[in-house]
């Protein structure tokens, strides 16, 4: 399966990232984005890297996560059961705002132009639906999740509508790709399925065509929700899957280099330049559960990420009243905050660290991107605003998210680690955790593309479910029989991608709930699963009531390749205290009172630290692909593994 050299290249919003894993080590590159075609910074990244050879190019993007949030998707056709064309449109009734005088519904942005309602005549159906030239559709009957006639009614409509639109119109049956109970959720999951296919798919397509061209005899993998890789083809097969593409490469990398730490629970916080992903991690194998973007729920299983619309381009300005507020409107790689002079006029996160001087106008991508201080306090007075309240709300709107993955989740913060990358973490990583009460942050080596390095860390995978909606079988053979056909597939899928069959490793999983109840807990098979739930569900809420009737509501198998772990061997660690490059003046409104002006500190070369380096702050530490701000009363430490501790 693999080509040659491994090459993560991770599309994000503002930047697209590569690293190239080789015997020397790891190779770093940043190039802005190209929204228009993606697929252009990820074959100058490739070019920059790995010239013409043959690569295994792993590539994780945020193009169909950004798709769902802003609407811009291709044309799907919803086709439902007759009296149901509604479905999408009426959704739950919960309010994600309690609240909020006028609540915004969420639903798919689906046109009601757009639903065919199914009356039982295939034929009918199909020429409806061809009549209104869809690039794709979907199909959402009642009671084919379950196996039975009402399955074999909507695979067989599905055939129909396949004949009729032929091969270049692709047909998404909520049987078979969401096999799971509530009508509205696998709706939305083959919904989106549809809607991203001529979004998704075209684009992963040009890819591939250019890879082929630049690189003959590479081979082209993506990364999905679930923390794994797949074909091309397979991830346009199920382009909903690749929601939390990119996130979830970081998470990978931050299990990885956790692993190889010897930490155990960990918290991560990933900013970049459109967004900031949050998440909690426990040791050994990642969680998975159902994907939420924008509020829209999906039946695919991906790694549990809190994602709130604040990065380093994400534009500060006064609402209606006044108040000064911080995203979720980002500038991105086109034209960018003011400080890049390329043509942005309002103020942004990176402006206001620029202006108090926590970004260096001459370090920022190694010196090969200057930054233009005026720029950046012009934009600021613009609007009226000092760099330290920008700054502020950013952090806080951050800290919310990461206290919803930890206490709300039952953990408390202090007594975790915080492992923060992303081009912009390591700026907030310090003022966070003190504002949580942590006090030992981790920025990995490269963070500010950790999640291209995340990608070379990713194995193979296979994510499958099967409802049930039944008793828990006490015996364990009993329990592998449900798991049986699911994990056969998993398995044949890996080795048609040419991973070989002893190599496949296999978790089977538990996804039960309480009787009565709606919250669900995914546990691996295993001995007494019923203890096993009582006890996560008094972790989580206090209480167990043990003797309530436990549900089965699905068995899931993930199926997994083989990986490498990028951090299984470290360097000797020397201790000493290096002298900083340079003297700059920097402001740390984490640690100053209200009104306080930057003064001068130490400015350190990352690149430059060895292995037992320690570094008391105030100082800030810069490298290619970001910068950490070390705060007055913590002191960092590069540890074997290239890692920066960073203590309080």
């Amino acid at each position: 399966m693999t080509a040659g050299p491994r090459l993560g290249v991770d599309t994000g919003g503002t930047f697209t990232d590569a690293v190239l894993a080789g015997a020397g080590g790891w190779r770093a590159h940043k190039v802005p984005t190209t929204a228009r075609d993606p697929a252009r910074a990820v074959l100058e990244c490739l070019r920059a890297l790995a010239g013409r050879g043959a690569v295994e190019l792993v590539h994780g993007t945020t193009h169909a996560t950004n798709a769902l949030l802003t609407g811009r998707l291709g044309r799907a056709v919803f086709v439902t059961d007759a009296g149901f064309g509604d479905l999408l449109a009426i959704g739950r009734q919960e309010r994600a705002e309690l609240f909020a005088l006028e609540p915004r519904a969420i639903r798919p942005p689906l046109p009601r132009r757009l639903v065919v309602e199914h009356g039982g005549d295939d034929a009918a159906t199909a020429r409806a639906v061809a009549a209104k030239r869809p690039r794709a559709v979907a199909i959402c009957l009642l009671h084919a999740w379950r196996p039975g006639s009402a399955q074999r009614k909507e695979r067989a409509l599905a055939g129909a509508l396949r004949a009729a639109l032929g091969a270049e119109v692709p047909v998404f049956a909520g049987s078979e790709s969401a096999p799971e109970p509530r009508e509205f959720e696998r709706g939305t999951t083959v919904w989106a399925h549809a809607a991203l296919a001529p979004v998704v798919g075209p684009a992963l397509q040009r890819l591939a065509r250019g890879l082929a061209a630049a690189a003959p005899g590479s081979v082209l993998r993506v990364m999905r929700s679930d923390g794994g890789t797949a074909s091309s083809d397979a991830a346009v097969a199920e382009p909903a899957r690749l929601a939390l593409s990119g996130p979830a490469a970081g998470l990978c990398a931050a299990r990885a280099l956790a692993d190889a730490r010897g930490d155990g629970v960990i918290l991560t916080f990933d900013m970049g330049g459109t967004s900031t992903d949050a998440a909690l991690l426990p040791p050994g194998e990642l969680p998975l559960a159902p994907v939420v973007v924008g509020g829209l729920p999906l039946l695919v299983r991906g790694l549990p990420i809190r994602t709130v619309g604040t990065g380093g381009g994400s534009y500060a300005a006064r609402d209606a009243a006044g108040e000064l507020r911080v995203g979720p409107a980002s500038a991105g790689a086109e034209p960018g905050p003011a400080c890049y002079g390329r043509g942005g006029a309002r103020a942004t996160v990176t402006d206001a660290h620029l202006s108090a001087g926590r970004l260096h106008p001459d370090y920022f991508l190694g010196g090969g991107f200057a930054l233009h201080a005026d720029l950046a306090e012009g934009a600021l007075r613009e609007i009226g605003a000092a760099p330290a309240e920008v700054l502020e709300i950013a952090t806080a709107g951050m800290e919310r998210a990461l206290r919803s993955v930890s206490l709300g989740e039952g953990w408390d913060p202090r007594l975790l680690t915080l492992y923060a990358f992303g081009g912009a973490g390591g700026l907030h990583a310090c003022w966070l955790a003190a504002r949580l009460g942590i006090r030992r942050v981790v920025v990995p080596p490269l963070p500010g593309v950790f999640c291209a390095l995340g990608l070379l860390a990713a194995p193979p995978r296979r994510t499958l479910v099967q409802a049930m909606l039944a008793s828990v079988p006490g015996s364990a053979s009993a329990r592998r029989a449900l798991f049986a056909p699911v994990e056969e597939r998993a398995r044949a899928e890996l080795t048609a991608e040419g991973v070989a069959p002893r190599a496949v490793r296999v978790r089977r999983i538990l996804e039960l709930r309480g009787a009565g109840q709606d919250a669900v807990f995914a546990l691996p098979d295993g001995p007494d699963p019923l203890g096993r739930f009582h006890a996560a569900h008094r972790r989580r809420f206090g209480y167990a009531r043990e003797e309530a009737a436990v549900q089965l509501i699905a068995v899931r198998v993930q199926a997994d390749g083989p990986a490498e772990n990028p951090f299984r061997a470290g360097a000797r660690a020397r201790p000493h205290r290096p002298s900083p490059s340079a003297r700059h003046p920097a402001l740390f409104p984490e640690t100053a009172a209200r009104g306080a002006r930057p003064r001068p500190v130490g400015w350190f070369r990352r690149e430059d630290l060895q292995p037992g380096a320690t570094i008391a702050g105030p100082a800030v530490i810069g490298e290619y692909s970001g910068t950490t701000v070390v705060p007055p009363g913590w002191t960092a430490r590069v540890d074997r593994f290239g890692a920066m501790e960073v203590v309080q």
